[in-house]
């Protein structure tokens, strides 16, 4: 509860408990995938402290994200070591296998910071998908002892899909028609303008549906002007959010690159998952839909899912400003499960009296 109240800002005597003092040092560390920039928040005076990797995920600020750092920053003042690698490709609204491995390497390398040979890992959005994926590699499995995957992917065509057609179903057969958010299909349209916009207006159309996506809507138009007459029409669909008009040929072009989105795809890729994984998506979630939380809990191979929230007090990856008890209680369960999973003794750790 206290972590929580944290997280919203509040001002009341319970973020006043169990609260430490932290440190933030920005790192970086060698992987084959060149070198990666992280931050550490370290709670100051404890010994040994739980470790995390808190992974971002859509956001052009990656690790510099003001909702992940306030995320870090409240459970660094929890008591837990909390480290956030820069994904550039998350950062630039990709979703790609090479995530994947940036997150295995970030536990490797906070787990020898930690002296341990296991930490968790929280990812949020695509990257919760992506970090289980990184949990069940052979290569990463041995270092990482939970997942807490929040507002993720199970299947990335279905979700795609959705966000085209503004439905999709649960497993049991059930509609669910929340209507996705606006900047779901630019991301799809933003992945291959290649297959959208002639050849000598991709990069002009690039830039300009990055900068729609980073909602300056008055820099995007701009770059639009550079464009030639047939792609500038194209471009005012995408300004006046006609989604409709680019349906049938998106649709098509989830199925020419399908291999990617299975590239990217949790669903038939956990066998090797030794961790343990928490579950938690928002109801109204519409960037990635709530249903994905349950095909997910059905991939999940058997004994390894301790808990799957689907609550109204979060959004995709935000707390609600003010969800009822039912939903705050529901969450505060979810909350201790992880921070019970994180302050378990390190395995491997050589400590004297408590380490906590």
């Amino acid at each position: 509860m206290a972590m929580l109240a944290r997280m919203s800002r509040q001002q009341n005597w319970i973020t006043l408990f169990d609260r430490h003092s932290y440190r933030v040092l920005p790192i970086s560390f060698s992987t084959p995938q060149g070198a990666i920039r992280a931050k550490v928040y370290t709670p100051i005076n404890i010994q040994h402290p739980p470790a995390v990797v808190v992974v971002p995920g859509l956001h052009r600020l990656g690790m510099e994200e003001p909702r992940l750092i306030n995320f870090a920053e409240s459970m660094a003042e929890t008591g837990i070591e909390v480290l956030t690698p820069q994904l550039d490709a998350l950062a630039d609204y990709r979703v790609e296998p090479q995530s994947i491995d940036i997150i295995g390497h970030s536990a490797q390398e906070l787990a020898q910071r930690a002296g341990a040979k296991q930490v968790g890992v929280l990812g949020l959005s695509f990257a919760g998908g992506l970090s289980l994926m990184a949990a069940a590699d052979p290569k990463y499995s041995d270092q990482i002892s939970f997942v807490a995957a929040v507002g993720a992917q199970d299947d990335v065509q279905r979700v795609e899909r959705y966000l085209v057609e503004g439905q999709t179903a649960w497993p049991d057969g059930r509609p669910l028609t929340v209507p996705p958010h606006e900047y779901g299909w630019l991301i799809l349209l933003y992945s291959h303008p290649e297959d959208f916009f002639p050849p000598a207006d991709v990069d002009t159309a690039r830039n300009s549906l990055r900068l729609l996506l980073h909602e300056d809507v008055d820099a995007a138009k701009q770059e639009a002007q550079k464009l030639s007459p047939k792609a500038s029409g194209l471009m005012n669909a995408v300004f006046e959010h006609q989604r409709d008009r680019f349906r049938s040929k998106l649709l098509a072009d989830l199925d020419k690159h399908s291999a990617e989105a299975v590239s990217v795809s949790p669903h038939n890729h956990l066998k090797g998952l030794k961790a343990k994984v928490l579950l938690v998506h928002g109801e109204g979630d519409d960037v990635i839909p709530p249903s994905e939380t349950e095909w997910l809990a059905r991939d999940i191979p058997e004994g390894h899912l301790e808990e799957a929230l689907i609550s109204r007090a979060i959004s995709h990856v935000s707390l609600e400003d003010q969800p009822k008890w039912r939903d705050q209680v529901a969450t505060v369960h979810w909350v201790a499960l992880v921070l019970g999973d994180a302050d378990r003794e390190p395995e491997g750790v050589e400590t004297t009296g408590d380490p906590h």
